[in-house]
């Protein structure tokens, strides 16, 4: 038999000495951590930001608990670049001082990838099986005959962690569990997730990974402590606009091709590249920023960029070159080897080099600690690339980096057509506080609102649009209290789902609505046989959204924010995920610092115009600890015209408008002599927090709500509203224990009887 060898299984032999990569102290807490947790049986989580090494940690921690034990490890993700990265980091953590019982062990990675094996090949003898969670489930049948079959015990490691909750990855880990449990080996699964993504674990609210791990936290660390430590670099995220428009006509096949293949079509991607006025402007800001921007590295679109890029940054005298993959040299026609690569990143590490540019080959893997700022001259639909080509910044100086990093992202006008990744909102997501309450810090929040607020007010400002019955709203109606933010893996054309990030905003007369809409999803979807799939057929998705359309939201059409495509992403989300999972909700808890009317009411009051006037407005502009540069997405037009707005309806002159007077100076009182309606003004967190507790009061083991007079029960939040026991009319106060639940029935009914008894 002809047999030929194959870089997707084998085996990985073990070399005398310490491995290479020290590891950080947070790593080492944390495999402390890890090492009191394997004592027992677990399914907990690895939690570190986005360049804190999460999977180098969990790596040397399983080679030296498990393989070098000869116990078995199965490393599942949704992408194979993940698959390649774990691959990666086993290779070159393979040493005696992690493995000192064993002189191998033998590895095999699946995935739909044409370089990765097929589930049907799985052997027994294989130690650790590095696998696409979409394959293994098509191939489940083989997975649990031919290796789970006979385990005693492993260890699953689920990398990027927080979308562990779709069906098909419950599917997988329970298979797994359930292989063991057949054998009477239901003591031997262990489960350790990793992720950076922030999400709530609030008993309460049942945060979204507490059911699928309940042990839940078993070490985290903040990615602000990292920067602190000198681990990590600051990051300073700056945009341009290039002012290009992408005119192009792109169908929607070419749309689905470059987000699903991250790939520009050939002759877009030749005009960005060979447009000199674009290529001069990245120069120029370099040239203009260059003391505190040197060294730099750039991420180019291809070949044809990189080599024109070279070009003018070496006509301006800037020592430059360019690194790319095999490629041909456009004078010789001799290929560019890898050794040539190799030297002039050791120019670029030694200074001999100013500027490094390279078409995705430093995204991973390469050693480049001195470098202070990377210039993103490509766009990209790929979150796992931007992490990867943001993270080539942020090594700190703790660890031969710099102290603060320079992210610089060059923006064409694409009209919306394309999700691009943004650098600093990824960046913001993934390394976010974890928070006790619902809340991320207010700056962050804001900023994650920002770019859909600018647009609402973008629209206000159009002269040709009538926008008067929004213009006449008080300004903080305008502004959300909070955002549902969740992640769906889309299926793709790709080899695996594309996961991409949503948010609905939920401003003061939807979020009820909302509220009430995805409490009761589980009954609404009791019209749907979903069974173990988890995408919705066009029709149901129809069905579903028309369906909550009336019963949650029948006046859809004046409701401010209000889209169908948010009710349609939440509908999908949950689809995918199993135990009743619902949206995290983030509040913007400081919404009301954000009030343009008061500002324009002190100006208003004071008098203030001329200089004086546009001194005040620059001095709270450029206030660092303020809201407006980041709600206003840095356009400070825009704040200047809602102030106008906002100081015409005091002269009177939008006479439907509610103006609040603002010349008193109003008391403080206990948060329970508040409306409930008042405390969501003020605090939407409290809000929400008393809403829930009343729910909960009133809610048996089945799920049940029931009235609080009548009796009567429903399993739907909207069939039910909060009631005070003792009105506050009569001194009765908004706690949990005053507050009921009563039908809309009962309550019209305990209404009347109170008026007649007047």
């Amino acid at each position: 038999m002809t047999t030929v060898q194959v870089t997707y299984a084998g085996l990985i032999k073990v070399t005398r000495g310490e491995a290479p990569k020290e590891l950080y102290s947070h790593q080492n807490e944390a495999i402390k951590a890890l090492n009191e947790t394997n004592k027992n049986t677990f399914e907990g989580l690895l939690v570190l930001p986005t360049g804190g090494g999460k999977t180098l940690t969990a790596v040397h921690w399983l080679l030296r608990n498990f393989i070098n034990n000869k116990k078995k490890v199965l490393w599942i993700a949704h992408r194979h670049e993940l698959l390649d990265q774990a691959l990666e980091t086993l290779q070159l953590s393979a040493y005696s001082s992690l493995l000192s019982n064993v002189s191998g062990f033998r590895y095999r990675i699946i995935s739909g990838h044409p370089k990765h094996d097929r589930p049907v090949n799985i052997q027994k003898t294989d130690d650790i099986i590095i696998a696409s969670k979409d394959s293994l489930n098509s191939g489940l049948d083989h997975l649990l005959k031919n290796w789970v079959g006979d385990l005693h015990e492993v260890l699953l490691v689920v990398d990027e962690a927080h979308h562990a909750t779709a069906k098909t990855y419950r599917k997988l880990i329970n298979a797994v569990k359930n292989g063991l449990k057949k054998r009477d080996h239901d003591n031997g699964f262990k489960m350790l997730g990793l992720t950076a993504t922030p999400f709530r674990t609030d008993e309460s609210e049942k945060g979204l990974l507490k059911l699928v791990f309940p042990d839940d936290i078993i070490f985290s660390e903040h990615l602000r402590t990292l920067v602190a430590r000198g681990i990590l670099a600051e990051p300073i995220f700056e945009n341009l606009e290039t002012k290009i428009e992408i005119k192009q006509k792109l169908t929607a096949q070419e749309i689905k091709a470059i987000e699903n293949f991250d790939r520009l079509p050939q002759d877009i991607a030749k005009i960005i590249a060979e447009d000199s006025k674009r290529n001069n402007q990245i120069v120029a800001h370099y040239k203009k920023n260059r003391k505190r921007y040197k060294p730099l590295l750039v991420f180019a679109i291809d070949v044809i960029h990189a080599v024109a890029l070279n070009k003018v940054f070496k006509d301006e005298g800037i020592n430059s070159d360019f690194i790319v993959a095999a490629v041909k040299d456009l004078t010789t026609g001799t290929t560019i080897a890898a050794k040539d690569n190799k030297e002039k990143i050791q120019k670029f590490r030694n200074g001999e080099l100013e500027v490094l540019i390279n078409v995705e080959i430093l995204t991973e893997g390469t050693d480049l600690p001195n470098v202070q700022t990377v210039f993103l001259t490509r766009p990209t639909t790929s979150t796992i690339l931007m992490t990867q080509m943001i993270g080539r910044a942020l090594r700190g100086q703790k660890a031969g980096g710099t102290e603060k990093a320079y992210v610089v992202s060059f923006i064409d006008e694409w009209e919306n057509k394309i999700n691009w990744v943004n650098p600093e909102k990824l960046h913001e997501q993934d390394g976010a506080v974890f928070p006790e309450k619902d809340i991320l810090s207010n700056n962050r929040i804001a900023r994650l609102i920002s770019i859909e607020m600018i647009e609402e007010f973008a629209r206000i400002m159009d002269d040709s649009i009538v926008t008067t019955g929004v213009e006449e709203l008080e300004f903080l109606k305008r502004v959300p209290l909070g955002i549902y933010r969740f992640s769906i893996l889309e299926p793709s054309e790709g080899y695996e789902p594309k996961p991409t990030n949503y948010d609905v905003l939920l401003y003061d007369d939807t979020e009820d609505a909302y509220d009430n809409f995805v409490h009761d999803l589980k009954i609404l979807f009791q019209s749907i046989d979903l069974q173990d799939r988890e995408i919705l057929t066009e029709a149901e998705l129809e069905y579903l959204l028309q369906t909550a359309k009336q019963i949650y939201f029948p006046n859809y059409q004046t409701l401010l924010g209000y889209r169908d495509e948010d009710v349609k992403n939440i509908l999908r989300f949950y689809a995918q995920n199993e135990n009743e999972q619902i949206p995290d909700f983030l509040a913007f808890s400081e919404r009301r610092k954000c009030d343009v009317s008061i500002v324009a009411r002190y100006i208003y009051d004071n008098s203030l115009g001329g200089k004086a006037k546009s001194d005040y407005i620059d001095s709270l502009w450029n206030d660092e600890t303020s809201f407006w540069q980041v709600l206003f997405s840095d356009e400070k037009l825009y704040f200047r015209k809602q102030l106008d707005i906002e100081t015409l309806k005091i002269e009177g002159l939008y006479p439907n408008a509610v103006v609040s007077i603002q010349n008193v100076i109003p008391d403080t009182v206990p948060i329970e002599k508040l409306t409930l309606y008042e405390i969501k003004e003020r605090d939407i967190v409290e809000y929400r927090k008393i809403k829930n507790a009343v729910f909960a009061k009133h809610t048996d083991a089945k799920g049940f709500i029931s009235c609080a007079i009548s009796g009567v029960k429903s399993q739907m939040r909207r069939d039910f509203q909060i009631d005070h026991i003792k009105p506050m009319s009569q001194g009765g106060l908004t706690t949990i224990d005053n507050l009921q639940l009563l039908t809309r029935k009962a309550h019209v009914e305990k209404t009347r009887i109170e008026n007649t008894r007047r």
